[in-house]
C-alpha cells in the first residue's frame, strides 16, 4: 500500500508519522529544543484536526466520497487499495485541468507517496466525519445504494454529504472550491466536534475576521470568551519567549560552525546574534511577559516531562533580569541550551557532533513558532469562500 503503514498503532502514533513527512520542509518545527510536545499541545487545542501537512477543506469531503465509493465492491485491504486508485485518479484530473494549489502530489502525480487520505484520517475522525477510529484497512464493504437512498444513510462509518452521481467525473470543473452546501457541512462538523477551539469559535462568527495576519494572535478577538483569550495569550507568550532559546541554540551552531572554518552559510554568529538582541528588545518591552501566568500553562499540560517544564522555567527565569543583548553571552544560558539539546538529541546534537556541524544549513527552528496557523488560515478561507457564494 502507498499509504504511510496503517499498522494497529495509537491515533497519536500514527499522527506522528504522517506530520513527521513534513518535518524537514517546515523551519518552524524542528525541535531542537524538546518543546514539541507544548507547540503541538497548543496548536491541538487552538486548531483541532488541523496539521502542518494539510492544504486545502475540499479534501474532507473528497476523501470520503471515495472511500464510499471503493466501500460498494471492496472491504479490508481491497477497500484501501481502490481508494487509493481513485485518489490518484482525481490528483490527475485536478492537475489537468489546473488546480494546483494546495494540491497534494503536484510535482510526483500519481507516484506520490503520501495520499490525502493519510493526511486528513485524523481531522475525518476528530470531525466526526469517519463515525468511529478506524484505520482505513478495518472498513467493511456496504454495497451499491438503491434508488432514492444516498450513501451517508447506506454507509455507517461515514456521516458526510450524499455521494454525488457525477462523483469523480466532475472533479475537474470545481476543482477545490467549495459550494455552499460543502462549506456549511464543513463549518457544523468543525463547530459541534471543536467547541472552546479558536477554529470552532472564527466559524460562529456572523462574519470572518481578516485572515491575512502572520499570526494567530494578531487577529481580531475582541469579544471573544475569556478562556479561549487566555489560550490565545498563552500560545503567542510561549512563542516570544522560546524564540529566544532558538536564536541562542542557533548563534551557538553559528559558532560551531565557524570554528571549522565552513563558509557556505555566510556569518551566521553575526547574523543570530543581531536577532537575538532584536527579541531581547521586543521581549523587555513586552509588559505581559513578565507578568505571564504561567501555571495557567502547566495547567493545559498535566502529564507534561518535568524536564521539559523545568527547562522553559529556567530559560525565562534566566532572562527575566537580564539586561538587552546580554542573552548571547551569558555562561548559565549557554549551558542550559547546551545540556537540553543534548537530553533531546543524544548522539545527534548538533553541538557536539561535527557531522551534525557540516549539514546545517543555517537555520535550525529559528523562527517564531505558529502553532499550525497558516495551513488553519488556508482552511478557513476556503471555507468563507464557499460560503460567500450563498450570497453570489
Amino acid at each position: 500500500m502507498s499509504l504511510i503503514a496503517w499498522l494497529d498503532t495509537s491515533d497519536e502514533e500514527e499522527r506522528s508519522m504522517r506530520e513527521l513527512v513534513a518535518l524537514f520542509s517546515e523551519p518552524g518545527t524542528l525541535d531542537n529544543l524538546g518543546i514539541g510536545q507544548i507547540r503541538d499541545g497548543l496548536a491541538d487545542m487552538l486548531f483541532p484536526g488541523i496539521s502542518t501537512v494539510q492544504t486545502r477543506a475540499r479534501y474532507l469531503v473528497l476523501i470520503p466520497w471515495t472511500f464510499q465509493r471503493a466501500a460498494r465492491r471492496n472491504s479490508g485491504v481491497a477497500l484501501v487499495k481502490a481508494a487509493d486508485r481513485e485518489q490518484r485518479e482525481i490528483l490527475l484530473a485536478l492537475r489537468e485541468a489546473g488546480h494546483t494549489q494546495g494540491l497534494i502530489g503536484r510535482v510526483a502525480g500519481a507516484a506520490v507517496r503520501v495520499l490525502p487520505s493519510a493526511i486528513y484520517w485524523n481531522a475525518l475522525q476528530t470531525y466526526k466525519i469517519l463515525r468511529r477510529e478506524t484505520p482505513p484497512q478495518h472498513l467493511l464493504q456496504t454495497g451499491r445504494s438503491t434508488a432514492g437512498e444516498d450513501d451517508a444513510s447506506h454507509s455507517s462509518s461515514w456521516s458526510t454529504l450524499p455521494l454525488p452521481e457525477s462523483f469523480p467525473d466532475n472533479v475537474a470543473v470545481q476543482g477545490f472550491d467549495l459550494s455552499v452546501a460543502e462549506a456549511s457541512w464543513i463549518r457544523e462538523r468543525m463547530v459541534l466536534t471543536c467547541e472552546g477551539s479558536l477554529l470552532a469559535y472564527l466559524l460562529s462568527l456572523p462574519a470572518m475576521p481578516d485572515l491575512d495576519v502572520d499570526y494567530l494572535w494578531e487577529l481580531q478577538l475582541g469579544e471573544a470568551p475569556q478562556d479561549l483569550l487566555d489560550l490565545v495569550e498563552d500560545a503567542e507568550l510561549f512563542s516570544l519567549a522560546l524564540l529566544g532559546a532558538s536564536l541562542l541554540y542557533n548563534v551557538m551552531v553559528g559558532e560551531a560552525y565557524e570554528r571549522l572554518e565552513l563558509t557556505s552559510v555566510e556569518n551566521p554568529t553575526q547574523w543570530y546574534r543581531g536577532e537575538l538582541e532584536r527579541w531581547s528588545a521586543q521581549y523587555r518591552n513586552d509588559a505581559r511577559a513578565l507578568i505571564w501566568d504561567r501555571p495557567r500553562l502547566w495547567r493545559r499540560f498535566p502529564n507534561i516531562s518535568p524536564r521539559t517544564r523545568q527547562f522553559v522555567e529556567d530559560w525565562i527565569a534566566g532572562v527575566d533580569n537580564l539586561p538587552v543583548g546580554a542573552c548571547a553571552d551569558t555562561a548559565e544560558l549557554r549551558k542550559l541550551i547546551s545540556k537540553r539539546e543534548f537530553q533531546n538529541k543524544g548522539a545527534q546534537s548538533r553541538l557536539t557532533n561535527e557531522k551534525q556541524i557540516r549539514l546545517w544549513q543555517g537555520a535550525s527552528g529559528a523562527s517564531r513558532l505558529q502553532f499550525r496557523w497558516p495551513q488553519a488560515a488556508r482552511i478557513l478561507d476556503d471555507i468563507s469562500e464557499g460560503l460567500d457564494n450563498a450570497g453570489a
